[in-house]
């Protein structure tokens, strides 16, 4: 799934943490084309807080990284709720 690959690929270096993130929305972008519903509404949600999360790393726009990754976190947890998942 595009979220564990952003987890592995991610790091600790700030660039290497927003081209993570810009894969990671593309993958999601390309996922929310199969998907339908709140299932569907939600990927879309996650794909552009990744977006958002490469924006700030990079320094497009402002405000704190952490605040979208809290976002995203939450965003994961209801998804695999959505999936069934645990």
């Amino acid at each position: 799934m595009a979220l564990t690959a952003y987890r592995q690929n991610a790091g600790t270096i700030r660039s290497s943490q927003a081209a993570a993130a810009q894969q990671t929305y593309l993958d999601l972008m390309g996922a929310v084309l199969d998907a339908q519903g709140v299932v569907g509404a939600k990927i879309s949600r996650l794909a552009a807080e990744f977006q958002e999360l490469n924006f700030r790393l990079t320094g497009m726009t402002g405000g704190d990284p952490n605040q979208v990754i809290a976002d995203i976190n939450t965003d994961v947890a209801e998804l695999k709720r959505l999936c069934g998942s645990t």
